[in-house]
């Protein structure tokens, strides 16, 4: 295939339509790609964590295990395991309260809840934390909610869809109205035949609308003739009543 333009200057103005079109309806793809790209929950590298009610002292490289309730279990209303994770940094608030952000995410040791529940994309479930162990923590602390911090920008992604799908419609336009050649023999045939149309004059044009108006008023005003006609009739015999 030559990647020069087949027959370059034949059937000009409907291969730049037909081009126009296409980048149109690849744009309004681009653009829903983007938007549909903005709503994508990516695996996180860092969760962001909001604590109250911290008993106990967090330091970095500490192992946290997270609870949850959870709903589709036989006990809804007992904590579970949602995972564990490593504590990067802890910034301590006032009132036992602090921030605090983790990584290293291991789902929960329980194989059932760990097939459904994936902590580095649910970690803002949590309920409740601790350090040591379930029977004699070292920490506690109530889990308010949670911020992920993806592993790359969401805005990458959207960049990288919405281009992606851009580039795709340059190549198929180029492709369809400039090198394949039953495409560009198709468009120039429909040009040729284009220009065989014998299209309206303004004079025309201007005339058939005068008289359409025309024939639009005198019609309506022959009804309302015959309406007002029929409607004082009617009422003069009593069958209608004013």
């Amino acid at each position: 295939m030559s990647l020069g333009i087949y027959k370059q200057g034949q059937g000009y103005w409907v291969r730049v339509l037909t081009a126009a079109a296409l980048g149109i309806a690849f744009i309004s793809a681009a653009a829903w790609g983007w938007g549909q790209a903005g709503i994508v929950r990516l695996p996180a590298r860092q969760w962001t964590l909001s604590l109250s009610n911290v008993e106990g002292d967090i330091q970095p490289g500490e192992s946290v295990v997270l609870l949850f309730y959870d709903v589709e279990s036989d006990n809804p209303e007992q904590l579970a395991e949602l995972g564990s994770a490593v504590v990067d940094e802890f910034d301590a608030g006032k009132s036992a309260s602090g921030i605090l952000r983790l990584s290293s995410f291991q789902d929960s040791s329980d194989p059932e809840i760990a097939a459904r529940v994936s902590l580095q994309e649910r970690a803002s479930d949590a309920e409740r934390l601790y350090i040591g162990t379930e029977t004699d923590p070292s920490v506690t602390a109530i889990v308010k909610g949670g911020t992920p911090t993806p592993i790359f920008p969401v805005l990458y992604l959207q960049v990288g869809v919405a281009g992606g799908i851009m580039l795709i419609g340059a190549i198929a336009t180029y492709i369809f109205v400039g090198v394949k050649k039953s495409a560009v023999e198709f468009l120039i045939a429909t040009d040729g035949e284009m220009k065989k149309v014998n299209w309206t004059s303004y004079k025309e044009v201007k005339g058939s609308t005068i008289v359409v108006i025309a024939a639009t008023f005198l019609i309506a005003g022959f009804l309302f003739v015959v309406d007002l006609a029929f409607s004082n009739f009617f009422s003069w015999i009593d069958v209608l009543q004013k």
